[in-house]
């Protein structure tokens, strides 16, 4: 996609921070938690700079790997550590918005949507 293609409301859109959030508590296999990982290596920010806008990568929030904790509720597995990760997420994509930039955030599984959304 070049400058010129991007949609009218990316128009307003010049500076992105990147968060990953390497993160499948929530998600009923492993695996999403390497997405940030992935989505960096296939050349993200490469192409964002190539559509005109500047690019901080603000890195990945620590989450720790489900095997290296035990299961609490089995109906709400790892809700404390996920909980942990939205409210870590939420302040630290309200300080990238707060910078004026887009915070982009990379997943993970659908947890982290609570942490994103409360952070705009």
């Amino acid at each position: 996609m070049t400058q010129a293609s991007r949609p009218p409301a990316a128009e307003k859109i010049r500076e992105v921070g990147i968060i990953g959030v390497p993160m499948d508590l929530g998600a009923g296999r492993r695996g999403v938690d390497m997405g940030p990982y992935a989505i960096r290596y296939a050349g993200l920010e490469h192409g964002l700079l190539e559509m005109g806008l500047r690019v901080t990568d603000y890195s990945n929030i620590s989450v720790p790997v489900p095997e290296s904790r035990t299961i609490g509720n089995p109906r709400a597995k790892f809700d404390d550590l996920i909980e942990a990760a939205c409210i870590e997420l939420r302040k630290r994509v309200g300080e990238i918005a707060g910078l004026g930039h887009f915070p982009l955030v990379l997943g993970g599984d659908h947890s982290i949507a609570m942490g994103t959304v409360a952070g705009l």
